[in-house]
């Protein structure tokens, strides 16, 4: 987690399935979302356990994707607001959406594992301004980056397009042309 923190916009979020949404009582942040890719934020959340402190540090925010996945886990499992934000994926999956959000959840269910899962938006720096403390030119960064980036960490790296690619070798083709984040 202090990874993911230390090299993102430190937003940290948990895609899940609606039926999890559901399970733990986690609300849109907002009843009519603004956000052009339609991400569909929903309430933040702390763990709540012993551990828990202020919720913002890795080892709490951690915590708190760990009880996410526990199949233990109930809406008493978790304070509000907090320091990880869960996202709403969409009930298709990436057959209806090819979000970040989708993608994750269906990494999950490929693993065997509990479908929610733990993504950031890894960030470029920029260039430095010599007697500033700002940078030129920052912003998130895109695919190519993020490739060079999995290789200089030595991380596995897919890219949505692969996932989609490798759902329809294995499971059949996508029942409807899905679009990055816009349907």
């Amino acid at each position: 987690m202090a990874f993911m923190v230390r090299y993102t916009s430190g937003l940290i979020c948990a895609p899940m399935t609606p039926a999890l949404t559901v399970h733990f009582d986690l609300p849109q942040m907002v009843s009519v979302s603004e956000d052009p890719n339609r991400t569909a934020y929903t309430v933040s959340i702390d763990a709540e356990s012993p551990e828990t402190t202020t919720g913002i540090s890795a080892h709490n925010r951690a915590l708190t994707c760990r009880t996410l996945a526990s199949k233990d886990a109930t809406r008493a499992s978790f304070r509000r607001p907090g320091h990880v934000f869960p996202l709403r994926a969409r009930e298709g999956g990436i057959r209806e959406r090819t979000g970040h959000t989708e993608a994750a959840v269906e990494f999950c269910r490929l693993a065997g594992k509990a479908p929610v899962g733990v993504i950031c938006e890894i960030v470029e720096d920029g260039e430095e301004v010599d007697g500033q403390a700002l940078r030129r030119d920052p912003e998130m960064m895109r695919r190519d980056g993020c490739l060079a980036f999995g290789k200089r960490w030595g991380l596995k790296v897919c890219t949505i397009e692969d996932l989609v690619k490798y759902v329809e070798e294995t499971e059949g083709k996508l029942a409807k042309k899905a679009t990055n984040g816009k349907t």
